[in-house]
């Protein structure tokens, strides 16, 4: 389990998300999980062998993508991308914010795995820690 920890966050903080990022990955069998901030900077992640920094920066892109869609096409806000492989697994790219900071939850799901609940309960054990 690889974990990765933000230089602008207290340690306490690092370690509470990281707990939140197992006990969603343990639920929902997730091989990976990873808390990006809107530049693709990772703020925390448990990776099981992914690699961190450019998953991150993936996160950071689709975000980037979806926010032009929305300005060029009219497109309503986006608050989830989920991009399936062949296998079927998923990354789920979850976008939420907390006062200014955007911020994405991405999920690494196996195929027919439910995610939405517990990712939405990540979120919100997520904002609670980030604002304490």
């Amino acid at each position: 389990m690889d974990s990765t920890k933000s230089t602008s966050e207290p340690y306490w903080k690092e370690m509470t998300f990281a707990r939140i990022l197992h006990n969603m990955n343990e639920a929902g069998k997730f091989k990976a999980s990873f808390l990006v901030d809107a530049q693709g900077l990772p703020v925390a992640a448990l990776t099981s062998g992914y690699d961190t920094d450019t998953a991150s920066a993936m996160a950071a892109l689709v975000r980037n993508v979806i926010e032009q869609a929305q300005a060029r096409i009219d497109l309503a806000e986006a608050d989830e991308v989920t991009v399936r492989g062949n296998d079927k697994m998923r990354m789920v790219s979850r976008y939420f914010t907390i006062g200014d900071e955007t911020l994405i939850l991405v999920v690494v799901a196996p195929p027919d795995r439910p995610y939405r609940r517990l990712t939405n309960r990540a979120i919100k054990a997520l904002q609670a820690a980030w604002l304490s």
